[in-house]
C-alpha cells in the first residue's frame, strides 16, 4: 500500500476515534486488499484510544496557568530563544580560527628548520 494513502487512512480513523465514531472494520471495508498492513495499525491506534484518560478539568487549569507563568516569566527576563543559525556560526567561527592556528604554527614550524 502506498505510503501516503496508509497515513491518510490513519489520520481519518484517528479523527474518527477522538470523535467516538470509528471502528476499524470501517476502514477495512473500503480496502480489503490493505488488510495485512493495515489492519494491526488500527488495532493498535483503537487499544491507545483505549487506555488514554482525560484530563480533569483542575489539571488543565493548573498547567495552563504554569505555562502562562513560565511565558510571562520569559517576557519580563528578555528570554530569547535558542538560534541554532547564531549557533552553527560560533561554531563555523571557531574551527576556522583553530585550523589557521594550526596552519600558522605550521608554518612557523617548518621556518625554524634548516633546509
Amino acid at each position: 500500500m502506498d505510503k501516503k494513502m496508509l497515513k491518510e487512512i490513519l489520520a481519518a480513523h484517528a479523527d474518527q476515534l477522538l470523535k467516538g465514531n470509528a471502528t476499524s472494520n470501517d476502514y477495512l471495508e473500503l480496502l480489503p486488499e490493505s488488510d495485512d498492513e493495515l489492519g494491526p495499525l488500527l488495532d493498535v491506534a483503537e487499544r491507545v484510544q483505549s487506555t488514554i484518560k482525560s484530563i480533569s478539568p483542575a489539571n488543565k487549569e493548573e498547567l495552563k496557568r504554569e505555562l502562562l507563568t513560565t511565558a510571562h516569566i520569559r517576557k519580563v527576563e528578555g528570554y530569547v530563544p535558542p538560534d541554532p543559525t547564531r549557533d552553527l556560526f560560533y561554531t563555523l567561527v571557531t574551527i576556522a580560527f583553530v585550523v589557521s592556528l594550526g596552519v600558522l604554527l605550521a608554518v612557523l614550524r617548518q621556518r625554524e628548520q634548516p633546509i
